[in-house]
């Protein structure tokens, strides 16, 4: 396991090569220094009924080759049963394990498996709230809102924490504070973190990097505010529905690049966003097969996502391409051993966007060859990527930008060297990554 300094290194470097698209000088050809950050978020009710904390632990290897080092497991605690709908989110006793996962013995050896292979483990984290039947709703009646705000009032199944209450406040920091010491956990993605008190999350952050300097700490939120609470990285909503309207034929590629832009232009230097496709609560309210057709064209949306910039998110199911909606309320056993030419793809798709990382810290350029073709370009010194993807199920014929018509290049799925002509044909959601 690398020590906290270099882990923090990691984080830096990485926050830094999303923010700026500045000229660097020159590089060496082969990478250099610390790997991208590459997070996978695990639903434990997709791997088993029971011990899904020792089948998660089974997978590592796979996580490794899909280049993963932040594995997210989704909330490990008991969940509440009063007045509730079976949600993940409503969470019974943050300082205990869901017996169906596992015991915290598991827990561990799963944390320390995934260090042995350089992944950190986060938790996800509710502050918010938690199930009518937590012991604190009886115990404390004190510690919970008479008042909720409209977003809240759209959740029966869960009662609202009292963030004006100074126990509830040590309370939850302590909680937090506990799966570190305990476990050793790496760090926390914070559900509906704009829910609770940005004075209280500077609070908990602090405490948090003090045990755990290394910490990853993710806000689901787009409120950039949260930025100023300690957290390193905000979700990309805005992104997501622009990539699922582009390749679903109701957006343009001038909207995917406006969103994106937008997100970057509010992100702070130092600071990162997370990218994705799909997630959790996306699948669980649509299909990934409305938005991208089939397991290609999810691919391709994976590939124009990763390479546009910002920290990559693999939602477990993506690598078998499932493209079903899953409701994370139900268990939903997924043969995570499956996936044939998906999984290689992917596997393939990810080592190229690792190998590249030293050219994605250069000047990026985006923009399309055609109203169904996109391209994500970075230039550093002499060098220069060029990715181009089909956002559509039909084959593509394009113009190559001037300087790669002709041009020598390394196609970095096949490692090949090849000459391009002036044209470059697509196939249905085919894309192409090429370092000339």
């Amino acid at each position: 396991m690398k020590n906290a300094l270099l882990q923090i290194l990691i984080f830096g470097l990485m926050a830094l090569s999303f923010v700026g698209c500045t000229q660097t000088p020159e590089e060496p050809e082969e990478p250099q220094g610390d790997p991208s950050v590459v997070v996978y978020e695990c639903n434990e009710q997709l791997f088993a009924r029971t011990d899904a904390f020792k089948k998660i632990e089974a997978y590592v290897p796979q996580l490794e080759k899909m280049q993963v080092n932040v594995l997210w497991l989704m909330p490990i605690h008991p969940r509440g049963e009063y007045n509730a709908i079976g949600s993940p989110y409503c969470i019974k006793n943050h300082r205990e394990i869901d017996p169906a996962f596992g015991t915290m013995d598991d827990l561990k050896s799963l944390v320390n498996t995934c260090h042995a292979h350089d992944i950190r483990v986060v938790l996800d984290w509710v502050a918010n709230h938690t199930s009518w039947d937590n012991p604190w709703v009886s115990a404390h009646p004190d510690w919970y809102q008479s008042a909720q705000t409209a977003d809240e009032r759209l959740w029966n199944d869960v009662a609202f924490l009292n963030y004006s209450n100074q126990e509830v406040r040590d309370t939850m920091t302590a909680c937090m504070l506990y799966w570190i010491e305990e476990a050793d956990i790496d760090g926390f993605r914070c559900d509906y973190a704009h829910g609770v008190p940005m004075n209280w999350w500077k609070e908990a952050t602090v405490a948090i990097l003090e045990a755990k300097p290394n910490a990853f700490l993710l806000a689901e939120t787009e409120k950039t505010e949260l930025y100023n609470a300690g957290f390193q990285l905000l979700y990309s909503w805005s992104y997501l529905t622009a990539i699922e309207n582009l390749y679903s034929g109701s957006g343009t590629i001038y909207k995917w690049m406006s969103a994106s832009d937008a997100e970057f232009n509010s992100t702070p230097e130092g600071k990162g966003r997370l990218r994705y496709i799909t997630t959790h609560d996306e699948c669980n309210s649509k299909s990934p097969q409305s938005c991208y057709t089939n397991a290609k064209g999810e691919l391709s949306a994976f590939c124009l996502t990763i390479f546009m910039g910002g920290v990559p998110m693999i939602y477990s199911s993506q690598e078998i391409g499932y493209m079903q909606q899953i409701s994370f309320f139900d268990y939903k056993l997924l043969d995570f051993q499956s996936g044939g030419s998906t999984r290689a793809a992917l596997v393939t798709l990810m080592q190229a966007y690792q190998n590249t990382r030293l050219l994605r810290t250069g000047k990026k350029q985006a923009g399309q060859l055609s109203g169904k073709v996109a391209y994500v370009e970075y230039r550093r010194g002499e060098q220069s990527l060029l990715v181009v993807c089909n956002t559509t199920n039909s084959p593509q014929s394009v113009d190559l930008p001037a300087a790669y018509q002709q041009a020598k290049v390394t196609d970095m799925q096949t490692q090949e060297k090849r000459t391009l002509s002036s044209r470059l044909d697509l196939g249905a959601y085919e894309y192409v990554i090429y370092k000339r």
